[in-house]
């Protein structure tokens, strides 16, 4: 039978509730201290990839320091070859971190976040290299560059990364870093449509439908699109995304 001491939250009916939510907090808040102390001495002891982005992940959302979990973060990136945090600290670079007082603990900084980006994509992190690719395909804040986003793709998409290869397949279609080959275009989608992408579904539907890269054929554009469908509204295994893609042609990245 539990007891006092047992860590167990007892709700007392005579306590108000904005009582029995303080003792909550006041527990919840304890436990997750303990945490981060446990994840930080982890860190520090066993320089492990895991321990150090959770530590870092832990200080900013539990604690709010966004400075030092963004200077953990890179040094997980730098030290560790953690990709995760590598992604994270191009993240918070990517937007720039401002609080409501108006402080900035993380200035936005594209070129620098880019950089994060790259090594992550080349370490442990695919989803990267569609991020890199992004920047480099836009030429916003890095130097327009279709033929080495082509080469992050392809990495990412090495890398079983689904949204890379769709991206991938993309360049292809529009003739992005690469001479436009809609043929190269379907096997890219098939195996992102065969592993849940909606999106790949759909774009391998319609060059179906217009007979684009491969005869066409009208009841594989019912299937693809039957699937894309199912999919849409489904978590995409890598991306995490519930995005609704509609239209009659190719959806663009």
């Amino acid at each position: 039978m539990s007891g006092p001491g047992d860590g167990v939250v007892r709700v007392d009916e005579k306590k108000s509730k904005e009582e029995i939510t303080a003792e909550f907090n006041k527990v919840q808040n304890e436990y997750y201290n303990s945490l981060i102390v446990e994840m930080k001495d982890d860190c520090e002891t066993y320089r492990k990839a895991t321990e150090c982005h959770e530590y870092a992940k832990l200080m900013i959302e539990r604690l709010g320091k966004f400075r030092e979990g963004f200077e953990q973060y890179k040094k997980n990136c730098y030290e560790y070859e953690a990709g995760a945090s590598c992604h994270s600290a191009g993240h918070m670079l990517l937007q720039g971190i401002e609080l409501p007082d108006g402080s900035s603990p993380v200035e936005k900084d594209v070129p620098a976040a880019a950089e994060l980006f790259a090594r992550a994509c080349n370490t442990t992190n695919p989803r990267s290299c569609v991020a890199i690719a992004r920047l480099l395909q836009f030429g916003k804040f890095v130097e327009k560059d279709y033929k080495k986003a082509f080469e992050y793709l392809t990495t990412g998409c090495n890398k079983q990364n689904t949204e890379s290869c769709f991206s991938k397949a993309n360049c292809y279609l529009q003739g992005m870093g690469v001479e436009q080959d809609y043929s190269k275009a379907i096997p890219l989608l098939e195996r992102g449509c065969e592993l849940g992408h909606h999106r790949s579904c759909h774009n391998l539907g319609v060059l179906y439908y217009h007979g684009k890269g491969v005869e066409k054929d009208l009841d594989k554009f019912k299937l693809y699109n039957e699937k894309a469908q199912i999919f849409r509204f489904q978590k995409d295994p890598f991306q995490g995304t519930t995005k609704q893609h509609l239209g009659s042609g190719p959806v663009a990245h």
